[in-house]
């Protein structure tokens, strides 16, 4: 064996011995337990019951997560719902904000800053405080709510306030139909929801939400907005376009890599979403209409009964859902993503 030849040796030993720490630790704490949660599923298992008691079932868990357990059902409609009034509008704001900062303003780095500091906190410090914001008595959400009340002249008597975590009815509910006089239609099982919209205890975390993620989109943002060529602007500029042209023909488009990336991981971090339920509505907020799938798949295998197995089905249903949400989002959106500069 050439000199050549025991050095590319050596250096492909020493290369495996580097890697292999981070591989065990790979396969011990992730791909060994994906693999065994799968294989789980399959049994009655609880943490409770001994090794040697475990029945094979089949399908009977995914079977029970998706024809029989309503509150299951209920937390699909509370994740699709979190995901439809947060993600949009997190992008939406993220890519204002961006855009504003991407201007020549004093102070451009300070905003940055505290736009971005959110982000950085951790969900439970963030849910702790914002607990205190939707406080029923002493909240600032309440105060400004009564503050805005009290200077409208054609207002009287009480200030009206919420318990916003505390309360099931959805927003359109409160701010349209009741108003009305509307009474919604009976529709079966938590279908009404789409009539309904969230309730407001799930619609205060979904302001959270966007409180606390506008940072980072809007970092994401302004790094793809300075990443457009400026001869772009300039071309238009001859040609006398608006700033609505130059943004919907030139930013828009040119911007559209960013914002498919922005989508695909919002969404995803959307339908996994859990602490802020957690920490703000400890037992699933009214009629369990705080709790998401991933809310419920931690109640059905840490609490009560330990149900691991119904636990891992659970978790596969959602895992499965956001394989397939992500291949529409790649087939419908990515194939219109411009990557040109």
């Amino acid at each position: 064996m050439s000199i050549l030849e025991n050095r590319r040796h050596r250096e492909t030993i020493e290369a495996y011995a580097y890697l292999a720490p981070a591989t065990l630790v790979l396969l011990v704490f992730w791909f060994a337990p994906v693999v065994l949660a799968l294989l789980v599923s399959f049994f009655d298992a609880t943490a409770l019951a001994p090794p040697g008691e475990l029945n094979f079932i089949g399908l009977a868990q995914y079977k029970r997560a998706l024809f029989t357990d309503a509150e299951f059902v209920r937390s699909i409609w509370n994740t699709v719902n979190y995901s439809i009034y947060s993600v949009p509008v997190t992008l939406a704001l993220s890519l204002l904000a961006a855009m504003l900062l991407n201007t020549q303003i004093r102070g451009r780095a300070f905003f940055r800053t505290i736009f971005f500091l959110p982000y950085v906190t951790t969900w439970v410090a963030i849910a702790i405080v914002w607990n205190y914001v939707y406080h029923r008595e002493f909240g600032i959400a309440n105060w400004l709510l009564t503050v805005v009340q009290q200077a409208m002249p054609w207002h009287s008597g009480e200030p009206v306030t919420f318990a916003w975590l505390a309360e099931p009815r959805g927003i359109w509910e409160m701010l349209l139909f009741e108003p009305l006089g509307i009474s919604l239609p009976q529709l079966p099982g938590d279908s009404d929801q789409v009539l309904r919209g969230p309730s407001l205890a799930l619609f205060s975390i979904v302001i959270t939400t966007i409180w606390r993620d506008i940072g980072y989109f809007m970092i994401i943002f302004l790094a793809g907005l300075q990443n457009i060529d400026k001869s772009n602007y300039e071309a238009a500029d001859i040609d006398g376009a608006t700033p609505w042209q130059k943004f919907w023909s030139i930013t828009f488009p040119l911007l559209s890599p960013v914002t498919f990336f922005l989508l695909v991981i919002s969404c995803i971090n959307a339908f996994k979403e859990f602490t802020p339920m957690f920490i703000m509505t400890p037992d699933g907020g009214p009629d369990y209409g705080t709790a998401p799938m991933v809310f419920h798949m931690y109640n059905s295998g840490f609490t009560g009964q330990w149900e691991l197995s119904y636990a891992s089905a659970l978790a596969y249903i959602l895992t499965f859902m956001i394989l397939v949400l992500t291949l529409v989002q790649n087939r419908l959106i990515g194939r219109k993503v411009e990557y040109g500069t």
